[in-house]
C-alpha cells in the first residue's frame, strides 16, 4: 500500500513536473511568437515611414523643379521681354535724335549692357529649366552648360567613354547634382580646372568630378540646402556618392555610382 502511494507520489510528481515545463514551452513560445510579431510590426512601421520620407522628398524635389520652370518662364516672358522692349525703345531714341559725342557713346553703353542682360537672362531661364533636356538628355545638357561656363574663370573638361542618350526625370535628377556641384566649384573651390568624367556600363554610369581648388575641410560638418538637395537626390535615385580629398590631385573628387534603368 505504501509502495502503491510512493508510485502514485512519483507519477504526480513527474506529471506535475511535465506539466510545467509544457507550460514553460508554451510560455516561451507564446513570448517568441510576440517578438516576431512586434519586430513585424516595427519593421513594417519602419518600412511606412520610410516610404511616406521617400513620398515626401520626392514632393519636395518636384515641388523644387516646378518652381524652377516658373522662375525660368517669368524671367524669360516677362523680364526678358521688358529688357528688350528698353533695346527697341533705345533704337527709337537713335532713329529720332541725332546723337554724337559722349550722347551717342552713352547710347551705344546703353545698348551693350540691354544685350549683356538679355542674354544672361536666357542663360538663366535655360539653367532653371533646359527646355531641351529632354531632347539633349544629360550628355548634351552637361555639355552645354559646360560650354557655357568654360573659362569663366575655369577650364572645363568633360569626357566620355562613350555617348548615350539618357532624358528621363532621372537623368535629370543627376543633371541637377551636377549643375549643383559646378555651382559650388565656381563660388567656393578656388580652382583652374575641373575635370567631369562619365563612365557609361551596361546597368550604371560612374562619374567622377574633379577640380584642383583648396579641396573639403573635412571639420567643417555645415550642411546647406545645396548639399541637402544632393543628398535627397542621391537617395531617390539608389546611387553611391564618395565625397573627399584627392591627395593626388590637390582639390576635391567625387564619385557618383548611379544604377540605370532599363527600358523595356
Amino acid at each position: 500500500m505504501e509502495a502503491l502511494q510512493t508510485d502514485q507520489i512519483t507519477w504526480i510528481i513527474l506529471l506535475g513536473t511535465l506539466g510545467m515545463l509544457l507550460l514553460v514551452g508554451f510560455m516561451g513560445l507564446f513570448i517568441l511568437l510576440y517578438q516576431k510579431r512586434m519586430l513585424k510590426e516595427r519593421e513594417l512601421k519602419a518600412a511606412l515611414e520610410l516610404e511616406h520620407q521617400n513620398q515626401m522628398i520626392q514632393l519636395q524635389l518636384e515641388s523644387q523643379e516646378q518652381e524652377r520652370k516658373r522662375i525660368g518662364a517669368d524671367l524669360h516672358d516677362s523680364l526678358g521681354s521688358l529688357l528688350w522692349g528698353a533695346k527697341v525703345n533705345a533704337s527709337l531714341v537713335h532713329r529720332s535724335g541725332n546723337l554724337h559725342g559722349e550722347a551717342l557713346e552713352s547710347y551705344n553703353e546703353l545698348v551693350g549692357i540691354l544685350d549683356d542682360s538679355v542674354e544672361t537672362i536666357r542663360k538663366i531661364a535655360w539653367e532653371l529649366t533646359p527646355d531641351a533636356f529632354h531632347y539633349t538628355g544629360l550628355s548634351g545638357s552637361l555639355k552645354k552648360l559646360s560650354q557655357q561656363l568654360d573659362g569663366k574663370p575655369i577650364q572645363i573638361s568633360l569626357l566620355e567613354n562613350t555617348h548615350r542618350h539618357w532624358s528621363d526625370n532621372r537623368a535629370l535628377q543627376v543633371f541637377r547634382i551636377l549643375q549643383e556641384l559646378i555651382s559650388n566649384t565656381f563660388k567656393h573651390s578656388g580652382a583652374a580646372n575641373l575635370v567631369i568624367s562619365m563612365d557609361w556600363q551596361e546597368d550604371k554610369i560612374e562619374i567622377h568630378f574633379s577640380d584642383d581648388g583648396k579641396g573639403l575641410s573635412l571639420l567643417d560638418t555645415r550642411k546647406g540646402v545645396g548639399l541637402w538637395n544632393i543628398e535627397q537626390r542621391i537617395k531617390q535615385l539608389r546611387a553611391t556618392f564618395q565625397l573627399g580629398n584627392d591627395p593626388d590631385y590637390h582639390g576635391l573628387k567625387i564619385i557618383m555610382v548611379i544604377p540605370l534603368r532599363h527600358e523595356p
